[in-house]
């Protein structure tokens, strides 16, 4: 094989390598959408697609006291009182992901009452609050850097600020890792295997 062309295809096979990685949401229903409720509707549930939910339930809306930042639908934790939502995630030993997620104080309340805490294995993470003074939702989108625990993780939003019945908005929700498309990861293996094997006969 002629330098040039071993040239060409080291440098093909670094392109394909350093192409974008896959990204894919390990959550299930991370925005919620499967459990639909009508327009102007928020409904307390017990069971959520995807999801474990805690004794307290929790209220899933529909354009009520705000509007969704992903869909239609989104989820307070605080219905009657403090509640939470937990999800277990496929994830490998030690490797990298990040939780990422949209939360809005819900509309004329302050911190003390609508702060979510996350939780990953049982850990807590962070905990967001924050005054909202007028109507509707103010979301902002949060992402925290966190590691499998093994062949499965688990995930957690609960409900923290005074149980009242008032509490924080949560939407979007997802879990992810940069991978290599399968596709892409084959065709690299087979292209070095195929540049080494014309490297050894030709030397």
């Amino acid at each position: 094989m002629k330098l040039s062309t071993i040239s060409v295809a080291l440098a093909s096979l670094l392109a394909a390598a350093s192409a974008p990685a896959a990204v894919i949401n390990l959550v299930q229903n991370g925005s919620f959408e499967a459990n639909p409720v009508a327009n102007g509707v928020a409904a307390n549930l017990w069971s959520m697609n995807g999801w474990t939910v805690g004794g307290n339930a929790v209220e899933v809306r529909n354009n009520v006291a705000g509007t969704a930042s992903d869909g239609s639908i989104y989820v307070e934790l605080d219905t009657f009182a403090n509640s939470w939502i937990s999800q277990t995630i496929n994830t490998s030993a030690a490797a990298p992901y990040t939780v990422s997620f949209d939360y809005s104080p819900r509309e004329f309340t302050s911190a003390a009452t609508n702060g979510i805490e996350v939780l990953w294995n049982g850990q807590a993470l962070a905990t967001y609050s924050g005054n909202n003074g007028g109507p509707g939702n103010q979301w902002q989108r949060y992402s925290l850097s966190v590691m499998g625990a093994g062949m499965s993780s688990n995930l957690e939003f609960r409900a923290v600020g005074a149980s009242d019945g008032q509490g924080g908005s949560l939407d979007n929700v997802s879990v992810t890792s940069a991978v290599p498309e399968p596709g892409t990861l084959a065709s690299i293996l087979l292209g070095l295997g195929v540049l080494g094997f014309s490297l050894r006969r030709k030397y």
